[in-house]
């Protein structure tokens, strides 16, 4: 791309010089999805537990089941001062390779059960913060009497919604911000009462209708009056869950035959690939990027500047980092894993406040330190040169940490969501499965159709969902919720429609095709199967404005 760092510049910047000598970073020898799957196979969000705190005994939620060997702290002892991470130091074994020691530490080190910080009545989240009565929130922040949400801030009294920002009264919506009393919205800003549609600015009162601006009663982009509007709403009948179904199949056969997509979203970007970028500059084979630059094969990122194969990074600004996943104020990180206000960390795991680490894990506003044992700086870096020459003996060097070490089951991480692999193929890998426990009958509680229909008694019942049958609950603020905007208790569970938006998020998929509008070849993560007609970004501009 013009003007961009090649991929072996980006590299040789960022291959540390350790007592005068620079260790190459190597050339990837795994392709990027699988990169990018032995990442994220080492961040559990969404699968909580409740267990005993290692610590204090009391009851906490974590990501960690109970039967597993690890010691967990909750928050609130984690952060103390009543323990010391250095008193699990060890010295390093040149006759072992790296990993193998690695893995031996980590499972002596207490571990976080969670990252959920200065929130109220919000137990239930996971790499969040600021949140107020919320439940099963992950990556969500300054958010309020919100449930089920994905990577998503500012929003209140919102259920069901991935990349959502500035909203209220919003349900099934992604990729979306600033909106009020919307459903079922994709890529839309500024709207109100608006329902099932896409790419949709500044628009109120319209339904089934896509890339339509500055509109009001628009039924699938007809423009109608008020009374004709309000009448075929009315019609809908959205609060029966069998009418609700149709809807949507009705609203995604019509977007596949008739709507015209962007082939891919970029506000204020230059030589960006990907999708989802904001005010960012030279992504190559990126996706969800804001305020970036340099960056190549990439996934949700913020603030993070030449930095090579990492996910889930920045907020607070991150540079120079390569193969690392939960980083963030980081600078020159080198495979590490959810190290936070860091620098010049090396294989480290759940690291903050600290620099010159080396297979380190738990380590807090620390220096010099491998393995949890401390020394000096002359010492640090005459092991560490050893370790890495040692390391590079046996192919170690340059690769991430080895999914068969991860604390979490595949299917327990962010990987099952974004790199799905079957059961058998997982166990074949020679990595961990969790099987799911209290399966039942798929939808054997019979639910009423309408929502008017629906007692009380639906929050003391465990409904199962219709798709996999597992279990799930109705919480009374979540019923009330589903009364005032008149749509159906969902069938489905919680995880199953996160499972839903992400599938149709298009992350890490990107189809070589050709701008239906002008035939000039363009990237976009809409394959043939999702839509007909893709138009590249001048082409569609063109067409909406």
């Amino acid at each position: 791309m013009l003007g961009m760092k090649s991929y072996e510049e980006l590299l040789q910047q960022i291959s540390p010089v350790i007592g005068g000598k620079r260790f190459e970073l190597p050339v990837a020898s795994l392709p990027y999805l699988e990169r990018q799957r032995r990442r994220l196979a080492w961040r559990n969000e969404k699968t909580l537990y409740k267990r005993k705190c290692d610590l204090s005994g009391r009851m906490i939620v974590g990501t960690y089941a109970p039967e597993l060997p690890f010691k967990v702290f909750g928050q609130e002892e984690f952060w103390s001062d009543k323990w010391n991470a250095l008193d699990y130091g060890r010295d390093y074994d040149f006759g072992r390779g790296f990993f193998e020691q690695f893995a031996e530490l980590m499972a002596e080190v207490p571990r976080l059960c969670i990252v959920n910080k200065q929130s109220e009545n919000s137990d239930y989240n996971n790499y969040s913060f600021a949140n107020k009565n919320c439940y099963l929130l992950f990556g969500c922040h300054y958010e309020e009497d919100c449930l089920y949400g994905r990577y998503s801030t500012k929003n209140k009294d919102c259920v069901d919604y991935f990349w959502l920002y500035g909203s209220e009264k919003c349900y099934e919506m992604k990729f979306s911000g600033n909106c009020y009393h919307c459903i079922g919205l994709d890529h839309c800003e500024n709207c109100d009462n608006c329902m099932f549609s896409m790419d949709l600015k500044g628009c109120k009162d319209c339904i089934f209708s896509f890339g339509l601006r500055n509109k009001q009663y628009c039924i699938f982009n007809e423009q109608k009056t008020k009374e004709e509007y309000e009448d075929y709403v009315r019609r809908l009948q959205m609060g029966s869950a069998a009418q609700w179904k149709k809807l949507l199949k009705g609203w995604e056969d019509f977007k596949k035959e008739k709507a015209i997509f962007r082939a891919r979203y970029q506000t204020n970007c230059e030589n960006c690939e990907g999708t989802e970028h904001q005010n960012s500059k030279n992504l190559r084979q990126a996706f969800a990027c804001s305020d970036c630059e340099d960056c190549m094969y990439s996934f949700q990122h913020d603030n993070t500047y030449s930095s090579v194969d990492c996910s889930h990074t920045g907020y607070d600004k991150c540079e120079l980092c390569y193969e690392s996943i939960g980083i963030n104020g980081a600078y020159h990180n080198i495979c590490c894993d959810s190290c936070w206000h860091s620098s010049d960390l090396m294989y480290c795991n759940l690291c903050f406040n600290s620099r010159n680490l080396f297979g380190c894990v738990g380590l807090r506003q620390n220096e010099y330190c491998i393995l949890n044992k401390q020394y000096s700086r002359e010492e640090y870096e005459e092991m560490v040169v050893r370790i890495i020459e040692s390391m590079q003996e046996r192919g170690e060097w340059g690769q991430f940490f080895p999914t068969e070490i991860s604390p979490f089951a595949y299917n327990e991480t962010v990987a099952q969501e974004f790199c799905p692999l079957e059961k058998s193929k997982v166990l074949a890998r020679g990595w961990k499965w969790r099987n799911e426990e209290g399966l039942g009958e798929p939808g054997s509680v019979e639910i009423a159709d309408r929502i008017e229909d629906v007692a009380d008694d639906i929050c003391e019942k465990v409904l199962y969902c219709e798709v996999t049958g597992k279990p799930y609950k109705i919480t009374p603020f979540e019923l009330e919720f589903y009364r005032d905007l008149g749509v159906p208790v969902p069938r489905k569970c919680p995880d199953e429609r996160i499972k839903e938006r992400v599938d149709m998020s298009g992350f890490l998929k990107s189809y070589d095709r050709k701008c239906e509008k002008t035939g000039q070849p363009i990237q976009t993560i809409y394959g043939p199967d999702l839509a007909k007609h893709v138009y590249s970004e001048e082409a569609y501009l063109k067409e909406v404005y």
